[in-house]
C-alpha cells in the first residue's frame, strides 16, 4: 500500500471515531455462515442462539461484490459455528478471492483431512486460523469435548504439510483464548506450533459474549482470578522474550494489557476500539459491530446497513464504553490520535525526493474533511 493511500485510510478512521460518521469502511467483514457446529465448547454459546439460521449464499455475495467495490483494504473472514459445515464454502472462497479481497477462516479443525486440507491449501484465501484452547490434551478437550485436541492437532499438520507439497498457500495460523484453565500452559503453545511448522501464533483474551463486548465481566465463566494473573505475568516475560528472538507470535497489542483487562483497570488511554473497523453479519443477516444489531443486509445494501439511525446509536454507545475488550477487530491504533497519523507518514516519506509534492497532497487530501462534512450534514 502506498504513503498516500495508507494516509487517506488512517485519517478516514480517525475522522469517522472522532465525528461519529463513517467516512471509513469496515476493515474486518466478519460472516458468521451458520452457528452449526461440531462442539458445544464452553466458552462459546453460539450454538444456543440463532438454531436453524444459515446466511443465504446470494445475500453473501451481495455483501462481498458491494465491499470489493470501495476500493479498501477490507478483509473478509468467514466463521460460524464451524465453518466447513457449510456446502459451498469453497465456492464463497472463490467468490471472494476473485473479487481480489483479503479472504479469511476459522476453524475447530474436526473437519479437516487430507483432501480438504489440499482444497483450502489451493483455494487462493490468505489465512486460515485454527483454535486451540489448551497446549495439552487435557484443556483442549476440557473446553471443547473429547478427542478435540488430536483433532485440531491433526488438522494444523496436514495444512501445513499441504502447503508444503504445494510450495505456497494462505498463511497457517493458530489462536490462542487466553482462560484460567490454560494460562499455565501459554509458553507451551510455542514448542507445540512451531515444532508442527505454523506460520502465525496469536494469544487473545477471552470475553463473555461473542456479540457484546461491553458485557465483559470478571463474574464470568474462565475468568483469571488474582493469582492467575502472577502467573500470567510470568507467562507473558517468557512469551515476549521468545518473541522478540524468534518471532512467530503476532502481537496485535501489547501483551502486558491482558493483565490489567483481566484485573479491570485497562483504561481507554490504554487501548480503545474504533466503532468503524469491524462488522459481523449474523447468520440471519443481522448486522453489528458492537452490542444490537442495527440493520439487515436482507432489507438493504451494506452501506446502507451502516448508515442507519440504530448504527448510528451503536457506534455511539461502543464509544461510551468503559469496559474495553481488548479485541482487536475492533482497534485501529494507527488512527487513535492526528499527530500519531502525521508523525507516521512524515517518517515515511523522510527519505523520498518527492517530499514537497507528497506534503501538498496529504494536506489536499487532509482538506477534504472539510468539504465531507459539508456534503454529509446536507445530504
Amino acid at each position: 500500500m502506498d504513503t498516500l493511500n495508507q494516509l487517506e485510510i488512517d485519517l478516514a478512521y480517525y475522522f469517522s471515531e472522532l465525528l461519529g460518521i463513517p467516512f471509513a469502511k469496515p476493515k474486518w467483514i466478519f460472516v458468521s455462515l451458520s452457528h452449526k457446529c461440531t462442539y458445544q465448547c464452553k466458552i462459546c454459546g453460539v450454538v444456543k442462539i440463532l438454531k436453524g439460521y444459515e446466511l443465504e449464499s446470494d445475500y453473501i455475495k451481495k455483501t462481498i461484490d458491494e465491499a470489493a467495490k470501495w476500493s479498501w483494504d477490507s478483509t473478509v473472514l468467514f466463521t460460524g459455528g464451524e465453518p466447513f459445515l457449510r456446502q459451498d464454502i469453497f465456492s464463497l472462497f472463490d467468490y471472494s478471492v476473485n473479487k481480489n479481497l483479503k479472504t479469511e477462516v476459522v476453524s475447530n479443525g474436526s473437519l479437516i483431512n487430507d483432501v480438504l486440507a489440499e482444497k483450502i491449501v489451493s483455494s487462493g484465501i490468505n489465512n486460515i486460523a485454527i483454535s486451540l484452547d489448551g497446549a495439552s490434551e487435557n484443556t483442549h478437550d476440557f473446553i471443547r469435548g473429547k478427542g478435540a485436541f488430536n483433532k485440531a492437532v491433526k488438522a494444523i499438520k496436514m495444512l501445513v504439510s499441504a502447503k508444503r507439497r504445494r510450495g505456497n498457500g494462505p498463511q497457517i495460523s493458530v489462536w490462542v483464548t487466553i482462560i484460567n484453565k490454560n494460562i499455565k500452559e501459554l509458553l507451551d503453545f510455542i514448542p507445540l506450533v512451531k515444532e508442527i511448522g505454523i506460520d502465525c501464533l496469536v494469544y487473545h483474551p477471552v470475553i463473555v459474549t461473542q456479540e457484546d463486548m461491553q458485557n465483559t465481566s470478571s463474574n464470568a465463566n474462565f475468568w483469571p482470578d488474582k493469582d492467575d494473573l502472577f502467573l500470567l505475568k510470568e507467562q507473558i516475560d517468557k512469551i515476549v522474550t521468545y518473541q522478540s528472538k524468534y518471532g512467530l507470535i503476532a502481537f496485535l497489542h501489547d501483551p502486558y494489557l491482558w493483565i490489567k483487562y483481566f484485573e479491570g483497570t485497562l483504561v481507554k488511554k490504554e487501548w480503545r476500539c474504533n466503532p468503524f473497523v469491524f462488522i459481523n453479519i449474523g447468520p440471519d443477516g443481522y448486522v453489528r459491530s458492537c452490542g444490537s444489531a442495527f440493520a439487515n443486509i436482507k432489507e438493504g445494501s451494506l452501506s446502507e446497513c451502516l448508515n442507519t439511525s440504530d448504527a448510528f446509536a451503536a457506534r455511539k454507545l461502543m464509544k461510551m464504553c468503559r469496559k474495553p475488550c481488548l479485541q482487536t477487530c475492533w482497534a485501529y491504533p494507527d488512527a487513535d490520535s492526528l499527530s500519531k497519523i502525521i508523525d507516521k507518514f512524515i517518517a515515511s516519506i523522510s527519505t523520498s525526493k518527492n517530499k514537497a509534492n507528497l506534503g501538498k497532497e496529504a494536506l489536499r487530501i487532509l482538506e477534504t474533511y472539510e468539504n465531507k462534512l459539508i456534503e454529509y450534514k446536507n445530504a
